[in-house]
């Protein structure tokens, strides 16, 4: 795990000494630069696989011809290890950097297909005069990319750090503020700063000469479009006995557990008290360290889940470390993680706090059940949605009268009347049913707050109400499983642990976003796999008592709402001026507005109107 820039086709003056100091925190344990007169790549190390001086990076190809710069994880290293000595290699070192080096090396872009990890790099080709950009399939490690005017690309780890480098106008993309209002994350290619873009999940991009070329080498992982089968020759038959989807989804989540445990250094989990979680304890080595976060503020019981966490992890055997968060270190934490933000989020100081825990014990590397509701159907969304759009089509053409009525009546500007009213006026779809569930600002509030704020206004900017529909040929639960997993997990949750993890020099693997696994089980038909509370999850990890598998489904959350309204422990909020009229009462709009003006200050030194 690191922290990786670099810039191609110009002249690299103090490039490196701007961005290294951006991505520091992402690889305390080493740094590292190469450049010529054209070019420079910059690498920060945490080291988890092999920990001697043969993992530096930019790590060179014997022959000197290729530079790589690499962030994140190949577990399958070993095996891709032994099929290059077979072919002739001969390897320095034990770690994963030198093996993806020369297998990118030999087989170029067709070797994408072969890596099993999380991963962004590039690959420079000091011969040829031109680099490989790649990400993983879910996008888990993530890569930032801005082209110049005269063909120079500029890429990085983090936002912050293409900004460090002072070659980027600190300028903003009005849409992407606005799509952050509606979601409460800034979707995926999009970044709030002009002219920036993320590297697409799945897509590689080669650049030579000033002319960059991206295309998508993975569709979205089998388990989130399930409708792209069809193009797949000699796809296994569907299963639909339930014995056997119990087995294979025990085997493949155990196969999974393993690889992502390959490590140098010890390896933590992220414990709730909740089923995925849990599950990886069951299936993971005895003695596990593992952390939880729990609460004590008065009102805050329905939050807590330490108790039974720590009871679970007594019974697998880990070294337990909870942590009791108040109202008031929350609010001494809060400038370090506002800081901490890459692009604004409502979410990712839940995960801020526990890896700043993990990081305290001296823990590295720790996993996360991150993944398992959209791969086995756990969210309340799995049954609001399909309800909502059921709704919305049985009103049909009188949606939009149901709309202005709704609007008019007592209590008309209460948020989720807002939403519903947003739902109506439109046409019938499962993404706009799945948006009035997860979203923040309607469409008309978001203008109404750029307007109130002298940002350009987003009138004639895209703000879709539900966004590009699932892919044909799913069902309902496959449809709000590509929702979630599209949406929902790859421009907030993925975003979010990355970022908030290695603020604190963690590494944060996610063994259920995972191809490999997904492409397993994604022969279990619907009915079985995204059977209503993850019932072929719980039935495979028959480890787990009763007492635990039965309790109710809480979620990692926190307080916000009691912390926020409870004037004896407020937290040190800025939230920007508003229209009149605009609830602002449920906790996430305020700390939506919050982050985000927080973000755009530091940033981009746009103040907006405060209260």
């Amino acid at each position: 795990m690191c922290g990786i820039a670099g810039l191609l086709g110009a002249e690299p003056g103090s490039f490196a000494e701007r961005v290294r100091p951006a991505i520091a925190h992402r690889g305390p344990d080493d740094a590292g630069t190469w450049q010529n007169a054209t070019t420079c790549l910059v690498q920060t190390r945490l080291a988890i696989l092999d920990l001697s001086p043969s993992g530096h990076q930019p790590m060179a190809s014997p022959c000197g011809r290729w530079q790589l710069v690499f962030n994140g994880e190949i577990y399958n290293h070993a095996n891709l290890r032994q099929r290059l000595e077979a072919e002739g290699e001969r390897f320095r070192g034990s770690g994963d950097t030198e093996v993806l080096l020369r297998w990118m090396a030999r087989r170029g872009r067709s070797g994408l297909a072969d890596l099993r990890g999380m991963y962004a790099f590039c690959l420079l080709d000091t011969q040829e005069g031109s680099a490989l950009l790649a990400r993983d399939p879910h996008g888990i490690k993530p890569l930032y990319i801005w082209q110049g005017p005269s063909g120079e690309l500029a890429f990085a780890s983090e936002l912050r750090a293409l900004l460090a480098s002072d070659r980027i106008p600190r300028r903003p993309d009005p849409e992407a503020i606005a799509a952050y209002l509606v979601s409460g994350s800034v979707p995926e290619p999009a970044t709030l700063v002009a002219g920036v873009k993320r590297l697409e999940a799945g897509h590689w991009l080669q650049w030579q000469a000033g002319t960059s070329r991206i295309e998508p080498w993975w569709p979205l992982p089998e388990s989130l479009l399930i409708g792209q089968k069809e193009e797949v020759t000699n796809r296994p038959a569907p299963i639909n006995n339930r014995e056997v989807a119990l087995q294979l989804t025990r085997s493949a989540l155990r196969e999974s557990v393993t690889a992502h445990m390959v490590s140098d250094v010890p390896v933590g989990l992220f414990l709730s008290a909740g089923l995925d979680s849990a599950a990886l304890l069951a299936l993971a080595p005895p003695g596990l360290h593992t952390f939880t976060i729990g609460f004590d503020d008065p009102g805050s019981e329905g939050f807590d889940e330490s108790e039974p966490a720590a009871q679970i992890a007594a019974l697998f055997g880990a070294e337990h470390t909870p942590l009791t968060l108040r109202a008031d270190q929350a609010r001494s934490w809060l400038p370090d993680f506002l800081s901490s933000q890459d692009q604004p989020s409502i979410d990712g100081f839940n995960t801020w706090c526990v890896s700043r825990l993990a990081s305290e014990r001296g823990l590295k590397v720790a996993l996360s059940g991150l993944g398992g509701d959209e791969l086995f159907g756990g969210y309340p969304s799995f049954r609001t949605v399909p309800r909502l759009h059921r709704w919305r089509r049985r009103l049909g053409p009188l949606g939009p009268l149901a709309a202005a009525a709704l609007s008019r009546s007592p209590g008309g500007r209460e948020q989720k009347r807002q939403r519903l009213a947003e739902l109506l006026r439109g046409a019938p779809s499962l993404q706009a049913a799945h948006r009035c569930l997860r979203g923040q600002f309607t469409s008309p509030e978001v203008a109404a707050l750029m307007r109130h704020w002298g940002l350009p206004s987003p009138q004639g900017i895209s703000i879709e109400a539900g966004g590009e529909a699932p892919p044909d040929g799913l069902d309902l639960a496959e449809s709000v499983a590509w929702l979630e997993g599209s949406r929902y997990l790859r421009n907030q949750l993925l975003p979010d642990s990355d970022v908030m993890a290695m603020a604190t020099a963690l590494e944060l693997r996610l063994p259920y976003v995972d191809a490999t696994l997904q492409g397993q089980i994604a022969p279990i038909v619907p009915s079985l796999r995204l059977a209503p509370g993850k019932a072929l999850l719980q039935a495979s990890i028959h480890e787990l008592p009763a007492w635990f598998t039965n309790r109710p489904k809480q979620g990692f959350r926190f307080p916000f709402q009691l912390w926020l309204d409870n004037p004896q422990s407020p937290l040190a909020l800025r939230v920007p001026s508003t229209p009149a009229g605009l609830d602002l009462r449920p906790w996430y709009r305020r700390w939506n507005l919050m982050v985000l003006e927080s973000w755009l200050r530091h940033h981009l030194a746009i103040d907006l109107p405060q209260l």
